[in-house]
């Protein structure tokens, strides 16, 4: 019924994925396999209702709807468990723009604040520039997946005594979905050392049977006075160009602070083209979105098995969640840079390099599988290709 086979062309959409290659890669006609948005059109309902508003000749101020609100609680409820009123609901104008003003509003200059890394950079460029202290509790690897440090991370909790904790749920980019268990042990640690979690869900709709999102809202339960959750449509349904995501915050006072800090970082508008796509999304496009995950998955599965016979001896992390593989290049006789270099200079693609994500993560690469069947397959021949030959 939606067709993902033959996306439109973006050529002349400036598109970020396609505008940066040289600044980037050093070369124009990489093959774009990095920025963590999708080779398909958005849903249709979504674009009918862009192509409604728009209609309407004036584009000015607008406030936030019951209807959208009653549209992001009932998505959260079905898929996540999750209930919410629209008074705990704030519109703000991206994921990365809410975790700024969470941690300004929630923190002071020098307050520790704990992410997991490997992790998506800019989280942890947010704490640099807020001059916030970084504290680094990694993920740890096991066989083919990765875990979290409890041990590691609750020495940093009683140790630094830091005022946020930095949650990636589902986690980019090791495509780990977090189960309701390690979710819920997340929650009570903050619960018990008075620390302000702040959790990243923006890749909640992209998960793969039998994996199942559980928000840190939701394995908290009622004792929940110390959570934002953030989330949004733009990785789901396409439509990061809008510019439009979500915070849930049940606690009054921490709302309030929160959105105080909105307004006096200037923050506080809403996008009213965003907010139809959002409105949209949750509430007409639910069909189109559980098509994408069958082809996701699909294109999930194709990966491993090209990747396992093509490249026996590369590693990779099967995404639970996300439509991100989290690749290890590393083997004997190659160097990151070598490895840099097969990829960009002989396959011709654009990756994301792991040392974005953290500096021990040398020789890893990020792959957004989230393109057209022809397109991944011509990839992986490509790199399958470089790493075969000398």
């Amino acid at each position: 019924m939606f067709d993902f086979d033959n996306p439109p062309s973006r050529a002349g959409t400036c598109a970020v994925k396609y505008t940066s290659r040289a600044r980037l890669f050093g070369r124009e006609d990489v093959m774009p396999f990095w920025v963590a948005d999708m080779e398909f059109a958005t849903a249709p309902a979504i674009r009918e209702a862009l192509e409604t508003r728009c209609r309407h000749p004036i584009y000015g101020y607008t406030s936030v709807s019951d209807a959208l609100l009653e549209a992001i609680a009932g998505w959260n409820r079905k898929r996540y468990d999750l209930t919410c009123d629209g008074e705990e609901i704030t519109i703000v104008p991206g994921v990365m723009p809410g975790v700024s003003a969470a941690l300004y509003a929630l923190s002071e200059p020098g307050d520790g604040v704990v992410v997991q890394p490997p992790l998506y950079p800019p989280l942890m460029d947010t704490v640099r520039r807020t001059r916030r202290l970084l504290l680094e509790n990694p993920l740890v690897r096991t066989d083919g997946s990765y875990r979290i440090d409890f041990e590691g991370l609750e020495h940093f909790l009683q140790v630094h005594q830091p005022r946020i904790m930095l949650f990636c749920s589902p986690h980019n980019p090791v495509g780990r979905v977090w189960s309701r268990e390690e979710v819920a042990r997340i929650a009570a640690l903050a619960r018990r050392y008075q620390v302000y979690l702040v959790s990243d869900e923006i890749h909640a709709d992209i998960v793969f049977p039998p994996h199942r999102h559980v928000s840190a809202l939701s394995a908290a339960g009622e004792d929940n006075n110390r959570i934002i959750v953030l989330n949004a449509a733009s990785k789901s349904f396409n439509v990061a160009g809008l510019n439009t995501a979500y915070a849930i915050i049940p606690d009054k006072t921490v709302r309030a602070a929160f959105r105080r800090q909105l307004r006096w970082m200037n923050l506080h508008g809403a996008n009213i083209f965003g907010m139809s796509a959002l409105e949209a999304a949750y509430g007409r496009s639910e069909e189109w979105l559980e098509s994408l995950l069958i082809y996701l998955q699909a294109n999930r599965d194709y990966m491993k098995e090209r990747l396992a016979g093509g490249l026996p001896g590369l590693r990779y992390f099967i995404p639970e969640g996300t439509y991100l593989y989290w690749l290890d290049f590393n083997s004997p006789g190659l160097t990151p840079g070598e490895i840099r270099k097969k990829l960009i200079d002989n396959a011709g693609v654009g990756l994301n390099d792991g040392v974005t994500f953290s500096p021990a993560h040398e020789g890893f690469w990020r792959f957004n599988f989230a393109v057209p069947r022809s397109m991944l397959e011509q990839g992986l021949d490509r790199i399958i290709a470089a790493f075969r030959h000398p």
